[in-house]
């Protein structure tokens, strides 16, 4: 039943319920059906909210409340969008909690800057409805392209675009301290414009990451589209996001809308034929791995993988030409993405084929030719050669690694000779004939090495070697195995990084750090080495965070001669001397209990 009176929005004087216009101020009155609920949507055109607001429009309205277009008084009549919140059918506790996750996102919104993001100038309660201005953005929902797009999907080139400004804004989110989680990427919170430029909304459910705590307050997220930690079993983290994202691309890719069949995710089927598609698709696919610890483990892994994917795109298009000119990966900055993955106009990119299909049928003639910092995509095949950087330079494989194989005899595979390089994709053995065994797969007396995806082998001596105070190689999601001495060898103050890889099965130490070295090693495993899992010795150094050391035929760890590494949250079990093995001087700080680690030995009983 309608009341018989109203109160002016404005002025606050009664009217009549019918009355269009407020017999005291004369402003033009918002018609409601049942004044008694919280409808919204009601605002009409030349309304003022908080007497600086005029409405212009209504833009969108749902269940989340309603969007309207209005013009600030403030700033010369700027156009802004209002966000109307809607507590409709609520009850107390639910108003309460729509309450505080309004106000966390105008508080959220106002402490960010980026350029793919709204920016919020205003956020207040007015006659019992809640309000957040912030930038109109004159475009549409990622959803409403999908449903104008043929087959509702978009082009493989498109999404990658996308895909890389929604790698660039989480990436800003995660970069804070604590990181914020947005915990709801999907199409229908991505606004587009005109010239593609996008923005992320909807920041209502966005949180901050809380060391320590097992499980979220509360489950929210959108069902298709959210990870499985979301449904309550564990707390949402940055890989999270990271599945949101795969599932908003496997929708843009597919037309196939995740939420009609949440947590299942068919084959893509891109033409596997066309380079780059199977790479984007596995990508995809591990993005949307259900267990946490299999995706990605940042934004930056996929930006990087989305790139080399993009040029591999790329030099399809312009195959025809026998020097290609690459085009700039993005016009936004990236955050947190290492320089040298990013291409220049400048940079001169060749692809290297045995069966003549590129500019090269060798690598070493490529290396030879190519200018300084170019990008050398490499196609499927055995190439027997050893090479040596002597300029900067990328390397990455076209395909599966195991069918890309750089394979040396009685030499190094790769030696390090400049000051910048990377490899990425490749499968690196290195073979020696028994009076040569003093090579390396990877050799690195200078520069910064940067490998990722490789799998690296040698009979000789270790698979890497780094050296020097003037070698720094960085190592991620590689598998080194059966080495000939070590996996990996650090000294003479040599410097290296390793994540996310597996160490196996070497013939002496998975991992010797040794005359001064100093390694960072997060979360690998080591294990079934014919010696220790790791030694540290002769004043070297290291850390060493969440990683296991298992089936190692001596001990899992030894520390001696004055050498001090830190380490953190490791497991070391089932090695056959001693778990932690600490003697001639050898120091270790924060062992136990951080890690899970039987200090007398590990023999199984």
């Amino acid at each position: 039943m309608s009341s018989p009176v109203k109160f002016c929005d404005n002025c606050g004087a009664t009217n009549r319920s019918d009355a269009r216009f407020c017999y005291a101020c004369g402003q033009l009155q918002i018609v409601y059906g049942d004044i008694t609920t919280n409808a919204t949507g009601l605002l009409v055109v030349s309304h003022h909210l908080k007497q600086r607001y005029a409405i212009l429009e209504k833009l969108g309205q749902g269940g989340f409340g309603a969007i309207y277009k209005a013009e600030d008084a403030l700033f010369n009549d700027a156009i802004r969008a209002v966000k109307e919140m809607s507590m409709r059918g609520m009850n107390t506790q639910e108003t309460q909690d729509a309450i505080e996750a309004f106000r966390n996102e105008a508080v959220l919104l106002a402490n960010l800057s980026h350029p793919n993001l709204p920016h919020i100038y205003d956020h207040f309660e007015e006659y019992g409805r809640w309000y957040l201005v912030m930038d109109y953005i004159d475009g549409e929902t990622l959803e409403k392209r999908l449903e104008k797009a043929p087959a509702g999907k978009l082009p493989v080139a498109e999404v990658i675009e996308i895909a890389l400004q929604l790698c660039n804004v989480l990436a800003y989110l995660h970069s804070h301290q604590p990181p914020i989680i947005f915990r709801d990427p999907k199409p229908d919170n991505v606004m587009m414009t005109d010239d593609n430029h996008l923005y992320l909304i909807d920041f209502g459910i966005a949180r901050f990451f809380k060391p320590g705590q097992a499980r979220d307050t509360v489950n929210l997220g959108t069902p298709g589209y959210a990870a499985p930690e979301q449904y309550g079993r564990m707390q949402t983290t940055i890989r999270s996001d990271i599945y949101s994202l795969g599932a908003t691309l496997y929708h843009l890719l597919s037309g196939t809308n995740p939420g009609l069949t949440p947590f299942l995710f068919l084959p893509l089927e891109l033409d596997p034929l066309l380079p780059g598609n199977p790479e984007l698709e596995a990508l995809i696919m591990q993005m949307l791995e259900m267990k946490e610890d299999k995706r990605p483990v940042d934004t930056e892994v996929v930006t990087q993988e989305l790139q080399r994917i993009q040029k591999i795109y790329q030099l399809h298009q312009d195959s025809t030409f026998p020097i290609i000119a690459a085009q700039s990966i993005s016009t936004l900055p990236i955050v947190n993405v290492r320089p040298m993955l990013l291409a220049s106009d400048q940079q001169l990119s060749f692809i290297v084929a045995q069966n003549g299909s590129g500019q090269y049928t060798t690598l070493s003639e490529a290396i030879c030719n190519a200018p300084a910092h170019a990008f050398l995509l490499v196609q499927e095949g055995i190439y027997k050669e050893n090479l040596v950087l002597d300029r900067d330079i990328t390397i990455v494989g076209n395909g599966a690694k195991e069918r890309i194989i750089l394979e040396s005899m009685d030499n190094h595979c790769v030696l390090m000779q400049t000051n910048s390089a990377t490899l990425r994709g490749l499968t690196l053995r290195c073979q020696a004939s028994q009076e040569n065994n003093h090579y390396s797969a990877l050799a690195i007396p200078q520069g910064q090495l940067f490998i990722e995806d490789c799998d690296i082998s040698s009979n000789s001596l270790a698979c890497i070697t780094i050296q020097n105070a003037v070698a720094n190689a960085t190592i991620r999601y590689c598998t080194i195995h059966d080495g000939a001495s070590h996996g990996i060898t650090i000294f003479n103050n040599g410097q290296g990084t390793l994540e996310y890889s597996d160490i196996l099965q070497n013939g002496e130490s998975g991992i010797t750090v040794t005359a001064g070295g100093n390694a960072i090693v997060k979360h690998c495993t080591i294990h079934h080495n014919r010696g220790d899992g790791l030694v540290i010795s002769n004043n070297s150094q290291g850390t060493f965070e969440d990683c296991e050391l298992y089936n190692n035929e001596h001990s899992g760890a030894v520390v001696t001669s004055q050498s001090n590494p830190l380490l953190l949250r490791c497991q070391l079990h089932h090695n056959q001397y001693y778990g932690i093995e600490i003697y001639q001087d050898g120091k270790a700080l924060d062992i136990a209990p951080s890690c899970n680690v039987i200090l007398k030995g590990n023999l199984i009983e």
